[in-house]
């Protein structure tokens, strides 16, 4: 029959075999064995009621050191298999062909190990000539190769991708241990690094079953033996299938430390750097296993690939944790920091103290390239065209302008400037800090009083206990200047008639003014007259004559809210510049939230899918520092933003 198997079939003693001597096998018999014995696919024959087994030479590689199945029935040739094969078996001999892909079999005689396969083949009826069924004929191919191949790939896809969405290192540590400790279906997994002395290792995050304790704390080098230790410094992978009876932990000590430990087999994939051992990635696992090549290589892969997004990480947290420090100090700052661009004069970056100052949205300035300088006093734009010019040939230094607000106040800006350079030193930017010197330390009042005596003797009170004290002598000239005034309190004597009696309080209710009053007049105990002053708009009325602790109090009660007040503003303000940073498609998803979409409402509005859309969705919470959706959508109204209709049709 020109083949090995070929020639074992000869030689085989058919004699006590169902099939009887060759000489009187059917022809069908003869043909089909023909036929297998050329296949260039591993095929089986099972033939007669018996199932009496033939194979061909391809199917020698694939038996390994598996007893002889020539000429033994099926089911026992198959024994450990045959749980999965007879159903196939059993519909070939009805006369039905079976075709299977890459399917998985737990092999356990075929090699010193148990193995994990996978398999594709084809189980067809063959007939004997006489339109009678005469046996099964199998043809299988191993696709194991090619399947762990594949698993592998996807899993370093999964792997990578995940990593790049983790932030911190600590959780870059937990996400590839649980990757691969489920992947391979290790009882433990993790990532360590050395001490700088390397005597030490330290685990932060690790993962294990539900089963095994885990491995987190410190280390001794030590405790797992030199021979270890030697390899992994010269930057070798240990792997061990058994503790008990592996070279590297025969020692008694060893071993049992192994044992205690709950490894009793291990990879450990060492990282060397510069010719130091600086980590390692290990699985764990609490019985003797065999552990394949593919196995060992994935550890490695999965090492490199974790130390590189570890560095990653923390690099990108020491980044964020630098722009955050900065970010804090912008936002808290009551001065305005800023970039342009020297070449488009457009404002890469304005700070939210803008708004106070300059009364106007800090997108108004980052949306106009021009509106920087129309905002200029018109005698101290010629001035300011010429402090670009100095930036531009390297200079720096501090000038003073005036601006003109929305509402018409005049604030007086002491401007320091610098250039930003570029990495090859040239000049792109300028950077700038502005500072409102209209702003004055300590607390503000506003006396306004008719009486010159009585003006001197209140504001004399007030300098004594600290406050810094402007003075009008009526109505009219406070009203004046109102609008450019420093938030501040407002004392007001309405004894005289100068004072305007309650202009003041309507007024500067109707302008929404961040200038409470406190009203001072003659009530001769008529209630009606305090009611009436805070009707007006007063935050306080006292009756004359008062005692000065009163009039204290009421200041300090009014400060009180102006700072409240102030606190509240800066929150707001906060929050509408972080709203206004976020990116058009989280923007778009936080205006869906806002008019009550779900995840998966906004998904099919904006054509994402609804996981992006939950990704979104928390990176927003995070940004406007929400714990939870009600209470986003708090924030965001909170600042001003409205719903906006979105389409639910469909």
């Amino acid at each position: 029959m020109g083949s090995t198997m070929g020639a074992r079939i000869q030689a085989y003693d058919w004699s006590g075999s169902p099939l009887g001597p060759i000489e009187t096998w059917p022809e069908a018999l003869r043909i089909t064995l023909g036929n297998m014995l050329h296949s260039a696919f591993a095929t089986y024959l099972a033939w007669g009621a018996d199932l009496i087994t033939f194979y061909n030479d391809p199917a020698l590689k694939l038996r390994g050191n598996r007893p002889e199945a020539l000429g033994q029935p099926l089911p026992q040739a198959w024994s450990e298999i045959w749980e999965i094969a007879s159903p196939m078996v059993t519909r070939a001999l009805r006369g039905e062909t079976t075709y299977v892909q890459d399917v998985p079999i737990d092999i356990v005689q075929r090699r010193t190990h148990p193995e994990e396969t996978w398999w594709t083949g084809s189980v067809s009826p063959v007939m004997d000539g006489a339109d009678q069924l005469g046996g099964v004929l199998i043809i299988l191919q191993e696709t194991t190769e090619r399947v762990l191949t594949e698993q592998r790939l996807r899993f370093l896809v999964d792997l990578s991708t995940r990593l790049r969405g983790v932030a911190g290192a600590r959780e870059v540590m937990a996400t590839a241990a649980e990757m691969l400790g489920r992947h391979l279906r290790a009882n433990r997994a993790g990532y360590y690094e050395l001490s700088e002395g390397g005597e030490s290792f330290a685990v932060e995050r690790d993962w294990t079953d539900a089963t095994t304790p885990s491995f987190t704390g410190e280390h001794r080098i030590s405790d797992f033996g030199p021979l270890i230790d030697h390899e992994l410094r010269a930057g070798r992978t240990v792997c061990i299938d058994d503790a008990l009876a592996h070279p590297l932990t025969g020692e008694d000590p060893v071993a049992a430390e192994f044992l205690r430990a709950g490894k009793r087999s291990t990879i450990i994939a060492p990282l060397v750097r510069d010719g130091r051992l600086v980590a390692s990635f290990y699985v764990h696992h609490t019985e003797p296993r065999h552990w394949r090549d593919d196995e060992v290589s994935l550890i490695q892969e999965v090492a490199e690939r974790t130390w590189t997004s570890i560095l990653r990480a923390r690099a990108e947290t020491a980044l964020r944790h630098s722009e955050e420090r900065f970010r804090q100090f912008a936002e808290h700052s009551s001065t305005v920091l800023w970039i342009q661009d020297l070449e488009t004069h457009e404002m890469e970056y304005v700070s939210p103290a803008y708004e106070a100052i300059w009364g106007e949205p800090v997108e108004v300035a980052l949306r106009d390239p021009g509106h920087w300088a129309k905002a200029l006093h018109p005698d101290d734009r010629d001035r300011a065209s010429t402090t670009l010019e100095r930036v531009q040939r390297g200079e720096e230094g501090t000038h003073e302008y005036h601006i003109i607000r929305p509402d018409g106040g005049v604030r007086w800006i002491r401007d320091t400037f610098f250039p930003i350079r570029d990495e090859q030193g040239r000049i792109r930017r300028v950077g700038g800090i502005a500072q409102d010197l209209t702003q004055h330390e300590g607390s503000i009042v506003y006396v306004v009083d008719g009486d010159e005596a009585s003006r001197r003797d209140l504001s004399l009170l007030l300098q004594g206990a600290g406050y810094e004290v402007k003075s009008f002598a009526s109505a009219q000239s406070f009203l004046a200047v109102a609008p450019v005034l420093v938030p501040g309190c407002v004392v007001l004597d309405t004894r005289s008639p100068e004072a305007g009696g309650l202009t003041i309080p309507r007024e500067l209710k109707a302008r929404r003014a961040g200038l409470p009053v406190i009203v001072l007049g003659e009530a001769g105990r008529n209630v009606a007259v305090g009611v009436q002053a805070m009707k007006a708009g007063a935050v306080d009325f006292l009756d004359m004559p008062y005692q000065p602790e009163q009039v204290l109090d009421a200041l300090a009660s009014a400060q009180a809210t102006i700072r409240e007040r102030a606190e509240q503003d800066q929150a707001t303000e906060r929050v509408k510049a972080l709203i206004a940073a976020l990116p058009p498609r989280e923007r778009e998803v936080l205006d869906g939230l806002l008019a009550g979409g779900t995840n998966k409402t906004i998904a099919r509005d904006l054509g994402l899918s609804p996981r992006t859309v939950e990704a979104h969705r928390a990176r927003i919470m995070e940004r406007l520092g929400a714990q939870s959706l009600p209470e986003l959508v708090q924030i965001a109204v909170a600042a001003g933003l409205q719903s906006k209709p979105q389409d639910r049709q469909g």
